[in-house]
């Protein structure tokens, strides 16, 4: 990342020039035999940062709303991608690897099964128990209750592992037995991981990227805001930028003195 006097650091223009300057580390190319920690760890570093250039695009076409819920997104892929990497041990960062797939593989479980009347049609079935098998080695992991975590894993995974039943019973076995996705807890996770240097942003961004997602109102509001708003979701990105330049993919290590 390029040096900039602290002055114009300072500034809206200075803030967005940070943005535009910030060069990716590149993607390595994936034969599919990596090792699965490695691969989502840079699927999600990737969607951030194309996150971030499209952002820049919408932003210069003055599409406010477009590059508000940008923002949103690449923060919230941020924090998963930190929650991922940024353990302090090696077994930390596995077990967040592996409670984060298997949030991630039962939501999908249950998009499916919400989504379809049954699991008689084979594309349903085989969609679902295409989940199913990457959830079953690592769902121990999210059991809500942790007392013999992995046998009742294996109970639950025997009632769901069937083409017969509703769908309704397979969804409240799951609901009711692994924890959700919890972006919450990632943001939260992810602002601990950097000594807390967002000083609360991402919680406050979050809370009103989630109100204008599902209200529309910054669409109406864009022209009166836009400085208002913009700078601040500038800000926030650009600590991301920040973090991503010094922490690349590797662990991230907060600076002395900062």
């Amino acid at each position: 990342m390029k040096k900039y006097p602290v002055e114009f650091l300072r500034t809206p223009a200075g803030e967005l020039q940070i943005l535009r300057d910030f060069v990716p580390e590149p993607m390595p190319e994936f034969d599919g035999t990596s090792d699965a920690f490695e691969y989502t760890k840079w699927h999600l570093y990737d969607r951030v940062c194309d996150g971030i250039k499209s952002f820049l695009i919408l932003l210069d076409k003055k599409q406010i709303y477009d590059a508000f819920i940008i923002a949103g997104h690449v923060m919230e892929t941020c924090a998963m991608l930190s929650y991922i990497k940024d353990g302090k041990t090696e077994e930390k960062r596995i077990n967040n690897f592996y409670k984060y797939t298997a949030r991630a593989y039962a939501g999908i479980m249950l998009e499916i099964l919400r989504t379809s009347e049954s699991l008689e049609k084979d594309a349903d079935w085989n969609a679902y128990t295409a989940f199913l098998q990457l959830f079953y080695p690592v769902g121990s992991n999210i059991i809500k209750d942790a007392k013999n975590s992995k046998q009742k894993h294996e109970d639950i995974i025997k009632k769901i592992n069937n083409r017969l039943g509703t769908n309704a019973e397979k969804i409240k076995l799951i609901e009711k037995n692994y924890e959700h996705p919890n972006i919450e807890e990632y943001l939260r996770t992810f602002s601990e991981n950097m000594d807390g240097v967002d000083e609360q942003r991402f919680k406050h961004f979050y809370l009103k990227y989630c109100d204008f997602k599902h209200t529309n109102v910054l669409a109406c509001l864009e022209r009166q805001i836009f400085d208002y708003q913009i700078e601040r979701v500038v800000t926030v990105l650009v600590i991301i930028v920040t973090y991503l330049s010094m922490a690349k993919l590797e662990p991230y290590v907060h600076p002395s003195g900062i």
